[in-house]
């Protein structure tokens, strides 16, 4: 819930700078044109800003606007242009593209009523300009409106397309993570089946065939001579081994396999490591409780590994690196701290990492595993990265 109003906030609050600079604006204009100023409209247009920052701080809790909603703003759209009276011009062209907007993106126009009022609303705004402009500034001022509302429209379209597959490819990336997972589960699953399989077609064989042998020469032990018996037994040893040999083969099959799935953290992390410390001659201090990385989370991580060392021989100009995991609260948090000449706040505060295409990237990657990304840098001092990621996103502790 909490996390819900903090959104919400982060979207309305361009719009409440937008209507307070235009309330604001409209309020000076009305000063500046009728000489009988009011000693209470000040305090009226800070309302005027509140109510309807209110307004459309709950139409975004709405999937639609309703009719009732429709009817709310129209009024107070006509009540606020018919107190400003000239110096409404201002508010019209800068409010009544948020409604027509608003009314094209929730396509209520496939409802009789809202056409109906809008039109209202449009002839209202019309017959007002007219009334105290030109006729010929009435019409300038309505391609300023339609001109505003099509930028709107096409910026507002644009973000909620964003938002929309944005969302997309985190379902898609929960789908990938879950199929991940299923795979593996699969694929040991069979090879366990195969391993039983081999146990019974191989081993169990060879047993009933040793028993069978013993039982041969226990009954034909007061028949045969000492060195007939040694020969017997030593092929019967020879067998054995045979066996023990092939069953050690299955099992290891089997540990590779597991191995290669549930992938150890040092297994993906050490050999890039040992390449940058003989390429580059840096040096690395690597801290870990080495734990059981998924598949997908060890794929990108030694991405991301690799392309973070990349840049501390690049740009930052260090020769040590440390590199630190752990699990702190039930998250996978990974810390490269190199000591190198760093990046200016402007380089690393910037959301989209301009110039920094790995960086981007490796955001990227973060925010669809469901991650963090963090930046610490500042000119002379070094860079530390911090990334975390869900702990059952990226630690498979059991299959």
């Amino acid at each position: 819930m909490k996390l819900q109003l903090i959104k919400k906030f982060k979207i309305s609050l361009p719009l409440f700078i937008w209507l307070f600079l235009l309330f604001l604006t409209t309020f000076y204009l009305h000063g500046y044109l009728y000489s009988q100023k009011f000693s209470y409209l000040w305090l009226v247009t800070f309302a005027e800003i509140l109510l309807s920052s209110l307004l459309y701080f709950y139409r975004l809790s709405m999937p639609n606007a309703s009719l009732w909603f429709w009817g709310l703003i129209s009024l107070f759209y006509i009540a606020v242009c018919q107190l400003y009276q000239m110096a409404a011009i201002i508010l019209m062209i800068g409010f009544f593209p948020i409604i027509l907007t608003d009314f094209l993106l929730s396509r209520l126009y496939s409802s009789t009523l809202a056409v109906a009022l809008l039109s209202i609303l449009g002839g209202y705004t019309f017959v007002f300009l007219n009334h105290f402009y030109h006729l010929i500034s009435t019409l300038i001022s309505f391609d300023g409106i339609f001109l505003l509302t099509g930028i709107l429209s096409y910026y507002t379209h644009l973000i909620a397309k964003l938002i929309s597959e944005r969302k997309k490819n985190l379902i898609l990336n929960q789908q990938l993570g879950q199929a991940y997972h299923g795979l593996e589960k699969m694929v040991i699953s069979r090879e366990r089946n195969n391993f039983a399989q081999t146990l019974h077609d191989t081993v169990t064989q060879d047993l009933i065939a040793i028993g069978v042998n013993l039982e041969g020469i226990e009954n034909q032990l007061p028949e045969m001579s000492l060195p007939e018996i040694s020969t017997k037994l030593n092929k019967l040893r020879a067998f054995t081994d045979q066996s023990q040999k092939k069953l050690r083969q299955q099992i290891n099959k089997l540990k590779s396999l597991e191995t290669k799935i549930k992938r150890q953290e040092k297994q993906i992390f050490l050999p890039i490591i040992e390449s940058f410390k003989q390429k580059f001659h840096l040096k690395v201090i690597y801290s870990t409780a080495n734990y059981n990385l998924r598949l997908k989370a060890a794929v990108e991580l030694s991405k991301i590994v690799t392309e973070l060392l990349n840049n501390v021989v690049r740009h930052a100009q260090s020769d040590e690196v440390i590199i630190i995991s752990k699990v702190i609260e039930k998250r996978y948090q990974l810390t490269i701290t190199d000591f190198g000449r760093g990046m200016s706040q402007k380089a690393w505060n910037s959301q989209d990492h301009v110039g920094h295409f790995g960086l981007t990237a490796i955001k990227n990657n973060v925010r669809d595993m469901e991650g963090t990304f963090k930046i610490s840098s500042a000119k002379g001092e070094g860079t530390t990265v911090v990334l975390s990621l869900p702990k059952g996103v990226a630690i498979n502790e059991q299959i």
